[in-house]
């Protein structure tokens, strides 16, 4: 697996136990089963390995996620179990917006 961490190396990521980090936020993870290369990227909804060609490309398909971050709202539909102090941070200053009702001059 020298391959991925030099791959990683590349683009600045952090390998973790869990998977493939850029700034805190996970990626995914890279892998070499029965000499075939996969990847998963944390933001598939399916997290299913997706075949690659090498450790290179597994690395770059990676470095093709988007970093952004939830919204306040998106937020609070997460389980809270699964929010980051980060995430938590935000929603404590979360202040949602009052509606106004519109009349007609």
């Amino acid at each position: 697996m020298v391959q991925i961490a030099d791959e990683c190396e590349k683009y600045g990521f952090e390998i973790l136990n869990d998977g493939i980090y850029n700034q805190d936020q996970k990626l995914g993870e890279v892998g070499c089963t029965n000499s075939r290369w996969w990847v998963i990227r944390a933001s598939s909804v399916h997290q299913q390995k997706v075949p690659c060609d090498s450790a290179l490309d597994a690395v770059w398909i990676l470095s093709m996620v988007e970093l952004t971050q939830p919204s306040r709202s998106e937020l609070l539909d997460k389980p809270f179990d699964e929010l980051t102090p980060q995430e938590w941070e935000r929603l404590r200053e979360y202040q949602p917006v009052v509606e106004r009702e519109l009349v007609a001059a």
